[in-house]
């Protein structure tokens, strides 16, 4: 069992490295850091804008770092802080033009990774193995 456990953690962890990396080496481009990429990601998909808890929970991060994303992104032009939100309900951040634009040149890099890293595998097996890592992660969270 600890064999495994060794190979599932190992692999894991090496997954995670990597993933790292090509965010990182990806957003140095635009002067960020990877975790702005995701913070910027998010956004996208929130037109409306949403509070730095709420993109905290989308991004599985503790609001520290969100905090220290959104602050290198506002004074990069990148999102705005709408300054109309209520202090109880958060104020809403924005992804500017700018911000959209980045995050528009990544899509294409995004998919060609993700491409990359299936490479080899048939749709089937790649259907498989999200739907292994879903439970996998469902289950640890209850541990």
């Amino acid at each position: 069992m600890s064999q495994r456990f060794e190979n599932f953690v190992g692999l894991i962890s090496a997954i995670n490295k990597e993933v790292t990396r090509i965010k990182t080496d990806e957003m140095r481009r635009y002067g960020l850091h990877g975790t702005d990429g995701i913070a910027l990601y998010y956004l996208q998909k929130e037109p409306a804008g949403v509070t730095s808890a709420q993109l905290a929970r989308m991004m599985s991060v503790d609001r520290a770092v969100v905090s220290r994303s959104i602050s290198r992104l506002s004074s990069g032009g990148f999102v705005t802080v709408d300054p109309v939100g209520g202090a109880r309900g958060g104020k809403p951040i924005l992804l500017t033009d700018k911000g959209d634009q980045v995050i528009q040149e990544c899509d294409d890099f995004l998919g060609n990774v993700v491409k990359s890293a299936g490479k080899g595998l048939d749709l089937e097996t790649r259907d498989a193995m999200y739907f292994a890592l879903s439970i996998i992660n469902k289950n640890l969270s209850h541990i």
